[in-house]
């Protein structure tokens, strides 16, 4: 079996449930920024309301208030935290059906025993994983800069809406790879979403918490949503392009160690 039917087989199967996720993507931009006008109109209600939550929750939700008089403040201290969620489930839920579902089902048996190499299987795998990240992210970032343009009025940062795509793309590129060595490790689709869920719960408000908390900072260093920023980015009009690409080469030597082990991995009765 050759690199390009692996690749379509695997394509096919995915691709409604990536479809899904990409419908709810676009609903989710659908819903929140053609609001938000609206919602600009009443921010100086909305400010008031803000000054009175706790800072912990604040800094949880990326609430900034000075960045809610700002179309692109709204969406990225709000909206952007769910899609920073979001993409992080995506990804790792794209990898467990590539990989650990496959052999949960057995089904990586019948690659396996084809005149084709494991590092063709694990690649065309990844071809097809990286393929939907990249259409995904794509998608995202045409349709949130053609809402901002059809129906934000306000004067806003194109730049810092192209900078919040940049971060999808990097969220869902550490967790697939990520999700991509768990899978070949445990064999199992439950146990790495278990795993990979509670990873995403842990990284996203444990930097919260290591930013609010000095005896817990470590938790903020080892979290990748440290080094991306959404209020940093806004405030600073500031696209952390550097500490992306740095995640994504770290990605690399997830998805490196993931081929070593399936490369090396018998195939169970």
């Amino acid at each position: 079996m050759s690199f390009a039917n692996i690749y379509r087989k695997e394509f096919k199967w995915n691709l409604r449930s990536f479809i899904i996720w990409t419908t709810i993507f676009v609903a989710f931009a659908l819903m929140y920024i053609p609001l938000t006008d609206q919602i600009l109109q009443q921010s100086e209600a909305m400010l008031k309301f803000i000054e009175k939550m706790p800072k912990l929750l604040l800094q949880i939700f990326s609430f900034e208030p000075e960045l809610l008089t700002k179309p692109e403040g709204l969406f990225g201290s709000e909206g952007m935290s769910f899609v920073y969620i979001l993409s992080a489930v995506f990804s790792s839920m794209l990898a467990g059906s590539m990989f650990s579902k496959e052999f949960e089902q057995k089904t990586i048996e019948y690659l396996l025993v084809k005149p084709c190499s494991r590092l063709t299987v694990f690649l065309s795998k990844l071809s097809v994983m990286f393929s939907f990240i990249l259409i995904l992210a794509g998608t995202f970032t045409f349709f949130e800069i053609r809402l901002f343009d059809a129906f934000v009025t306000q004067e806003y940062s194109v730049r810092i809406l192209y900078a919040f795509g940049l971060y999808a793309l990097t969220v869902q590129v550490f967790f697939a790879a990520l999700a991509t060595m768990i899978s070949v490790i445990v064999q199992k689709s439950s146990l790495n979403t278990s795993i990979s869920i509670g990873l995403i719960i842990f990284m996203y408000f444990g930097d919260s918490l290591g930013r609010s908390f000095e005896n817990l900072e470590w938790m903020s260093i080892i979290s990748i949503f440290r080094y991306i920023p959404l209020i940093d980015t806004i405030k600073n009009n500031q696209i952390m392009l550097g500490n992306s690409l740095i995640i994504i080469l770290i990605s690399g030597v997830f998805l490196l160690a993931g081929g070593l082990i399936f490369s090396r991995t018998d195939i169970k009765l």
